[in-house]
Parts: C-alpha cells; structure tokens; sequence
C-alpha cells in the first residue's frame, strides 16, 4: 500500500515537472500571429461567415404587435396633440403611434406587477384583486403621458432660465458685426449641453438645408410651447424684415425675458405656502399634538393625573 502511494506521488510529480518544463520552453505566438491565422482561416472557402442573428427583446416583440392596433385607435386631433408634446419635449425619435403602443404596453404591464406582488407578499382577497388590475391598468395608462408633460414642464423651465443669457450673448454678437445667423452659430459653440442650445442646433441646420430663416425662427418659438421664446422668434423675424435694428430688438426682448423669468419666481413662491397645508396638516400638526398631549392621555389612563 506505501509503495502504491509512493508510486502514485513520483508519478505525479515528474507530471507536474514535464509540464512545467514545457511550458517555460514553449514559445507563446503573438497577437499577430494569431490574427493572421484567423484572416487566412475566415478567407478560405470552408468557412462561411454567418451574420448574428438580431436579438429582439419581448418588449419591443410586445410593441410591435401591438403598434397596429395603436394606430386604429390614434385620432388625427390626438395624433398632433401628442406630437406637439414630444417635440416640446425634445423627442423626435418617438412617433405618436409609438407613445400609444408604449401607453399599452405600460397597460399591460403594471397590473402583471400588481399579480406578483400580490402573490409574493399581499395576499389580497378575492374582492380586491380585480380593483387592484383595474387601478394599475389605469395608472399604467397615464403613466407615459404624466411623465412627458413632467418632461416638458422641466424643459420648459430650463429654456426660460437660459434664454436672457442667451439673448445678452447674441446681442453682444450682433453688435460686433456678425449677421443673426452667425451670431447663433457662436452662441451655439460657446454654450454648454442645454436644451436650447440643442433647438438652436436644430433651427441652424433647418437653415442650412435651405429653410427660410424666418420660418424656422417662427417653428423654433411654436415647437417648444414657451410664450416667451415664441415672442422673442417672432420679434426677431420683424424686425428682421422691417430692417429694424436687431441688437436693439434683442437687448428689449432680453430686459423682457428677465422680467419674465422674475415675474415666474414670485408666482411659484407665491405657490409655496398653499403647497405647504397638506404636509402642515396631516403630517406636521399630528406629531406635535402627539408630543404634547400624548404624556397627558397616558397619564390620565394611567390614573397618575
């Protein structure tokens, strides 16, 4: 029995070195080498290349099929309304069609979450169940456009802060010399990644392909849905054709964009107070009387007081 054991050790280590050895001596082929083995290997005739096939995701399997049924529900009226949205929104990949098919999709899947979550940990009763897939097929409904109207509302506000600035360095721009097509192209180059910057790229090249510069200006002020920005495109393209001073229509629209914006800061803190009576009420008023009267109550109980 020792010497099968002895027998089985001498064996393995002479194993190990034999392999050690090898591998010390043995000469590892580059990384060039390889590659072109690999080029003379696929450019032979017995190998065929074979394109991956694409992956579809259910979800989009889901959205697919259901894309026709959205277009014979879609409205002409709903149609443009939802397109309005997602151009406000700076979307102008997504098709209307396309949000509605996401909408029942969103459908489809919320009450499914609902079914797992209530077999996992809520063990509703039979009642409850159906109410439940009904909230959740509704919320799941208007969840896509709850989102992009808050989309909308955040762009918005973002282009009403930028646009005095912008208007200031565009003025700045055309007092120097430069023609308003030119000065937007500098404007465009010297701002950061921001939502106007982005429509003012998109009026540029609508220009560039041969757009009239007035009508671009007009679209640039309707497809975001700001009054404010509105006004300004429409004040440049009068004056513009008027043959009007640009710098000084500019440098008005600026003061009058600032005293916009000011004029929006006091209505939403103007709004804060009325905010402020739910969570004042039901959440900050029942922790105080709480503090204060709970000792006493426990007191009274207790028989102490």
């Amino acid at each position: 029995m020792n010497i099968l054991a002895l027998l089985l050790v001498v064996f393995v280590a002479v194993f190990a070195a034999v392999t050690l050895v090898i591998l010390a001596f043995a000469k590892p082929r580059s990384r060039t080498e390889v590659a072109k083995r690999l080029e003379r290997a696929s450019s032979g005739p017995r190998m065929r290349r074979r394109e991956p096939r694409p992956k579809t995701a259910p979800l989009r399997v889901l959205e697919e099929r259901l894309k026709p049924f959205a277009a014979e529900r879609l409205s002409a009226e709903r149609e443009g309304a939802i397109q309005k949205q997602l151009r406000a929104a700076g979307d102008y990949d997504t098709t209307p069609t396309g949000f509605v098919t996401r909408q029942m999709v969103s459908a489809l899947l919320l009450p499914l979450a609902f079914l797992v979550v209530n077999w996992a940990t809520l063990n509703l009763p039979g009642i409850a169940i159906p109410i439940g897939l009904a909230l959740s097929a509704i919320a799941g409904y208007r969840l896509p456009p709850g989102r992009l109207s808050q989309r909308v509302a955040r762009r918005q506000q973002a282009i009403l802060r930028q646009l005095p600035t912008t208007l200031d360095l565009l003025t700045t721009c055309v007092e120097a010399g430069m023609t308003l097509q030119s000065g937007l192209q500098k404007v465009v180059e010297r701002m950061r990644p921001h939502p106007l910057r982005e429509e003012l790229e998109r009026t540029l090249k609508e220009i560039q392909l041969g757009r009239p510069r007035s009508e671009a200006l007009r679209d640039l002020g309707r497809r975001i849905g700001l009054k404010e920005l509105n006004s300004v495109a429409i004040a440049m393209v009068q004056a513009e054709t008027m043959g009007a001073s640009i710098a000084k229509t500019l440098r008005v629209q600026s003061e009058v964009m600032r005293e916009a914006r000011w004029q929006k800061a006091q209505e939403t803190a103007q709004k804060a107070p009325l905010k402020l009576v739910f969570p004042i009420t039901f959440l900050i008023f029942p922790v105080i009387f709480l503090i204060i009267f709970g000792p006493l109550v426990i007191g009274l109980m207790q028989g102490k007081t």
